[in-house]
């Protein structure tokens, strides 16, 4: 006859499951740098959003600080678009502290556009732009350099150091690099490049930073971003098993369905964290347009340092930072649900 016998079930120590004291030693490790952040990231927001509802000055502690509300922030929203007729006068359209922007025509009828702020208005347009071009030229040279990389070459181990070297120059240095080769005679090295080659002539050397000011920041930026792309994406190559495209290749697949069908759906999560990382050092840019173009085309990040140093309006830039804030949120939040990026 058969005896059933159970085996007692051992009690966790100190009532918790294994899990559970896996995660609460979690937290304690991780209380020292929750500390840190609170001290060097959230001090400093909570100090921004304050200062952003009053008039403060920036490096004049003797001047009386008043609260002005919203008066920041409707400065920074103050945009108008109305009706311009010909032969309307512009003060009897424009509203009263408003400055023109610009005309525009829509459906045959003539617009105003106007700002209570046309720097800043300008300042986002700009670097939106900046971002959608740059970032799109980055990621299709990027993914191309990257394939290149990946596959079997002799040269190959040299070729993957080089193509860092633009990535690893500081920024205030290859800007600066690019600001002499840049230049609107021919002693810029763009400029004589098109001429050794009869593009252009000696005489039409482009003035490539006040004709094509947005233009000049994005060459500068693609060609310093592109190799942080390359080696992002040729990371997510690495890890795709060499056995799919033996496998397709026995099927019959070409090289253009092997790229569709295998490398890309599985390189999808790698371009999503890389389009991410990218997108919002674009939005924040401030290196670039500050040493190429100082002062006269500017990006939000230039926008808000000339506010708060030029004009000393620490509250008025304060509520500039919280905007910036809140749009690069808002821009991660977009990546998070539209791509449906997932944080393990």
């Amino acid at each position: 006859m058969a005896v059933a016998t159970t085996t007692p079930e051992i009690a966790p120590r100190g009532g918790l499951s294994l899990t559970k004291r896996q995660a609460r030693l979690a937290m304690i490790m991780l209380a020292p740098t929750f500390f840190v952040l609170i001290l060097v990231a959230l001090y400093p927001l909570v100090r921004t959003f304050s200062a952003s509802f009053t008039d403060e000055p920036f490096a004049r502690p003797e001047v009386a600080v008043n609260n002005v509300g919203l008066a920041n922030y409707q400065r920074l929203f103050g945009v108008q678009i109305a009706p311009f007729p010909e032969g309307a006068r512009l003060r009897d359209v424009i509203v009263p502290g408003y400055q023109r922007v610009s005309t525009f025509e829509l459906f045959g009828q003539r617009y105003l556009l106007a700002a209570s702020d046309p720097m800043w208005l300008q300042a986002v347009v700009n670097t939106v732009l900046f971002t959608v071009i740059s970032v799109s030229l980055e990621l299709v040279i990027g993914l191309v350099v990257a394939l290149v990389v990946n596959t079997r070459f002799r040269g190959r181990g040299v070729m993957r150091a080089v193509m860092l070297i633009p990535w690893a120059i500081p920024t205030a240095i290859s800007t600066v690099l690019w600001r002499y080769m840049l230049n609107d005679n021919t002693s810029g090295a763009l400029n004589a490049l098109l001429n050794a080659f009869g593009i252009i002539e000696p005489a039409d050397s482009i003035a490539w930073r006040s004709q094509y000011p947005l233009l000049s920041v994005i060459i500068v930026d693609v060609w310093k971003t592109v190799p942080f792309m390359a080696l992002l994406l040729l990371a997510g190559l690495q890890i795709i098993p060499h056995d799919l495209y033996e496998a397709a290749a026995v099927d019959g697949a070409n090289a253009s369905q092997r790229f569709f069908r295998i490398t890309l759906p599985l390189l999808l999560p790698t371009i999503l964290i890389a389009l991410v990382f990218r997108t919002l050092d674009a939005l924040r840019a401030f290196d670039v347009f500050y040493i190429l173009l100082p002062n006269t085309t500017r990006s939000m990040a230039t926008h808000n340092y000339e506010v708060m140093v030029s004009s000393y309006q620490y509250g008025y830039a304060s509520a500039t930072g919280v905007l910036i804030f809140i749009i690069i949120f808002a821009f991660t939040i977009l990546y998070m649900s539209l791509f449906r990026v997932e944080v393990d």
